[in-house]
């Protein structure tokens, strides 16, 4: 298990909040005042923010493994995994290697599968990132990871200024890559999801480029699950954090009640 940075906080039922590809736990904190009630736990994965970077690929399996280990270290029992993009494979990939560690799953702007499209964008990524480094990664990207509106509202985000935050979160290149091809190793879990016998909720946003409806669609249909759009792209918790709030919220009632 690589080091990870974690931040446990709030008293209830134990929801776990699954990163995407570059994100640091930071990047949960629009979402958090509308979670009150629940015992949160966010964390970097390895590359990410300032936990450890051994290396790489960091896979679905790898990661999965490291979210098991931190799970059992602090004795969080039966969590619900609520995953965003590259968290949400990561959810899957933990449920389906041990089931009866968890409480239910919340997907959002995930997928279960790479076919060529999706492949060719996050490849695309990777040869930016190895022609210009963070600075070309995050323009190529930045029209895939925001919606049409969050962008048009964000202007000052097609510029140098606007961009400094991110390049400031950003993991190092390295991790990056290893990132990258983590996420690109992803083989096809649809065969599997049928007999995943957990409560679940698909979450696609209505912006998405990046893994647009046809992918969620697919992803309820192999769990069983309810499909539920958000007025978003693919960064949704960031772009709408009160509509993806409420959709997690009203999935953990159900699931606790």
């Amino acid at each position: 298990m690589a080091r990870l940075r974690y931040r446990l906080e709030g008293e209830g039922p134990g929801v776990v909040l699954l990163n995407g590809l570059f994100q640091r736990l930071e990047s949960w904190d629009p979402v958090l005042p509308h979670l009150s009630g629940y015992t949160l736990l966010r964390y970097d994965m390895r590359g990410q923010g300032e936990s450890e970077a051994p290396h790489g690929p960091y896979t679905p399996g790898v990661h999965a493994e490291d979210l098991l280990q931190l799970l059992e270290g602090l004795g969080l029992e039966k969590p619900v995994l609520v995953g965003l993009s590259n968290g949400g494979v990561v959810a899957l990939t933990a449920a389906l290697q041990a089931p009866d560690r968890f409480r239910g799953l919340v997907l959002c702007c995930t997928t279960p599968y790479l076919d060529a499209a999706l492949r060719a964008k996050a490849e695309s990524w990777l040869w930016a990132l190895r022609a210009g480094g963070t600075p070309l990664r995050l323009r190529v990207a930045l029209p895939w990871v925001f919606g049409k509106g969050f962008l048009n509202a964000h202007p000052e985000l097609l510029t140098p200024e606007g961009l400094a935050p991110l390049l400031a979160q950003a993991p190092t290149e390295a991790a990056q890559e290893s990132l990258l091809l983590g996420f690109l190793s992803l083989g096809d879990l649809r065969p599997r999801l049928a007999s995943l016998a957990l409560p679940a909720r698909v979450l696609y946003g209505e912006e998405d480029l990046l893994f647009p409806r046809e992918y969620a669609a697919a992803l309820a249909q192999a769990l069983g699950a309810r499909l539920e759009a958000l007025p978003a792209g693919h960064a949704a918790p960031l772009e709408a954090p009160l509509a993806f709030a409420q959709a997690v919220r009203q999935f953990l009632e159900e699931v606790y009640a």
